[in-house]
Parts: structure tokens; C-alpha cells; sequence
């Protein structure tokens, strides 16, 4: 599943000499097989002079109720020009409150010299739930009920990828092809994704052969969504193989 570069979240000087890069992954879970798990994947480093110790987190009430499942765990102490790798597993059962934008996280990091403040953004693909995946006659009924005002369309560029490969990438991100026809020469692809809040969001691509341009259609009953589904296929779609 792909998963974006790492980030500078809080740099040393705003952070007392304590720098933190950081992304978002969706993983397997053993514990639950079937239901990936997200995690912020964090690197601490230490550029003071003095050891850095005693690390916790909290989030603020986000769009999408992500929170910690457990408390922070770095190694203590990082000691001075050291760096630290720490993967953090995410709930989605922590209060909601609408963010703008929407997938806004903000982030409160503590260690022994004070309290530091940022915010990122979490690239919404890491909410594709793995049981995204609508029946054929379900996905036509909704398309039709949703209303062609929740309609949104977009074009992405530049795309290698031909219509078996789109299907092939978006399958391993949670996004499933219901159907796919080809019209006046044209290939049709028909998806679905699930959001961990229970949210549908309703694809059609249109991929002409030789033509690097996709038009993605979108239907959803939160039409707020749009932008960022966009901002994910275009990611993942361009995402090295």
C-alpha cells in the first residue's frame, strides 16, 4: 500500500533542538486479519546538546476520530545527534470534529524539556477500509441515487499506467474495480472504497489507450471528500512500482 515520504513535522528550532519527520502507513494487523491498521511512522532526532527523555503524544479531535491506540515508545535517552525510529498504531474511535481541511491532524509531542505543537496533514488513502469492495447491483443502485449534483470530476495526468495496472495498483490500496467495459474504444473502470467512517465513494475512471490524461469521475453522499480521494489516486497512480 503506498505510503507517502516522510515530512519535517516539527523542525529543531521550533522543537528545542528535537526534530520530528513523520508519514502515515496502512498495515496488516495479526491480531485482526482482514482489517489493515493505521500507523504514524515517526523519526525523532535529537539536535541539543542535552538527552532528550520521558516522550508522549496526544492528537486533537480530527474528522476521521484517529488517536493513539497506545502510549508513545521511544528509546530514552536520545542523546544528543542521535536519531530514533518509532511507529505509532492509530485508533479511529477517538472524538470527531470536522477539520479544514479535512484530513488536518493536530499533534501535541512532550518530552522533558516542555511541550512542542504541530500539524499535519494524513493522506486519506490510510482510511481505505479492506472491505471496500461493492457488490455489483449495490454499486449501480447508488450510483444512480446519489445525485448527479455530488458529481465531481476530475483529470489526472501524466499516468504510465494502462487499465490493468490501474486496477492492479488501486486493488493493493483498498480501492476494488467492480467492472470495467470498454466504450468507443475507450476502457471503463467502475470502483468502489470504503472509509473508515463508514462513508462509499463511487469511482468511474475513462482511460483512452495511448492518452497519459485519465478523467476520474466521483460520486459519494459527502461530496466534501472529493479532494482528497483525487489527491490519492493521483498519488498512487504515480507512485514508483
Amino acid at each position: 500500500m503506498y505510503t507517502p515520504p516522510k515530512q519535517c513535522w516539527l523542525p529543531a528550532e521550533k522543537g528545542k533542538g528535537m526534530e520530528i519527520w513523520g508519514t502515515f502507513s496502512r498495515k496488516p494487523n495479526p491480531a485482526t486479519p482482514g482489517i489493515g491498521v493505521i500507523e504514524m511512522e515517526l523519526t525523532f532526532t535529537n539536535k541539543s546538546m542535552a538527552p532528550m527523555a520521558n516522550f508522549a503524544i496526544q492528537v486533537n479531535k480530527n474528522s476521521f476520530g484517529l488517536t493513539p491506540a497506545r502510549p508513545l515508545q521511544v528509546m530514552s535517552p536520545l542523546l544528543p545527534s542521535l536519531s530514533v525510529e518509532a511507529s505509532l498504531p492509530m485508533a479511529t474511535t477517538g472524538a470527531v470534529q470536522r477539520m479544514e481541511p479535512l484530513t488536518n491532524l493536530q499533534v501535541a509531542v512532550k518530552n522533558n524539556l516542555d511541550v512542542f505543537y504541530f500539524a499535519c496533514i494524513v493522506p486519506i488513502n490510510v482510511y481505505f477500509m479492506e472491505d471496500g469492495e461493492m457488490e455489483r447491483k449495490t454499486f449501480l443502485t447508488t450510483w444512480k441515487e446519489i445525485p448527479t449534483q455530488n458529481e465531481v470530476q476530475f483529470t489526472l495526468t501524466n499516468i504510465a499506467l494502462g487499465a490493468d495496472a490501474i486496477v492492479s495498483r488501486m486493488k493493493q490500496n483498498n480501492v476494488f474495480t467492480i467492472a470495467k467495459r470498454n466504450v468507443e474504444g475507450k476502457d471503463m473502470l467502475y470502483q468502489s472504497l470504503r472509509l473508515t467512517n463508514g462513508i462509499w465513494v463511487l469511482n468511474e475512471l475513462k482511460i483512452q489507450p495511448g492518452d497519459p490524461s485519465v478523467t476520474l469521475s466521483l460520486k459519494s453522499r459527502s461530496s466534501d471528500v472529493a479532494q482528497d480521494i483525487f489527491h490519492a489516486y493521483d498519488a498512487i497512480l504515480h507512485a514508483p512500482a
